[in-house]
């Protein structure tokens, strides 16, 4: 094993050569320490709000998902050999979207913005990772690991 194999594996998530990630389970573990952390990023720049006299909680939490958002960009662009690329990412979104708006529509309307959106956004986001790694390998035939 050279310095630079040992480089690459000692990082999380793990990636090949191409900048693809190769574990489902890391993608997914790092999707939501993203998740988590837009989420606490949001609640505290709201709280901030919140001290400056505004109402906490009503801002919307689908923001949280952007750092998500990151993540799947970065492995998209790390495909781009593939043409199927386009089409397992706008299923995956359509799919994750639909999910993460049922989810919304069976939250309670009293719950705060901010969590609706955060829990919507966090099952729109992890629905999309399965869809996008598995379809990406299947499609290219490629091992999923």
């Amino acid at each position: 094993m050279t310095a630079k194999d040992s480089q690459a594996s000692d990082r999380f998530p793990r990636k090949d050569e191409e900048g693809r990630l190769v574990s489902l389970v890391e993608m997914l573990m790092f999707v939501i320490l993203a998740l988590a952390l837009g989420i606490l990023m949001l609640s505290l720049i709201d709280g901030v709000f919140w001290l400056l006299g505004s109402s906490f909680g009503r801002i919307s939490g689908w923001i949280a998902g952007l750092l998500a958002v990151l993540v799947y960009l970065d492995d998209f662009r790390a495909w781009r050999d593939h043409r199927a690329r386009w089409a397992v990412a706008a299923g995956g979104v359509v799919l994750g979207l639909l999910a993460g708006f049922g989810v919304l529509s069976l939250l309670p309307d009293f719950w705060l913005p901010l969590y609706n959106g955060a829990l919507a956004v966090s099952v729109a986001a992890l629905l999309y990772g399965v869809l996008w790694f598995t379809g990406m390998r299947l499609i290219t035939g490629e091992e999923v690991s």
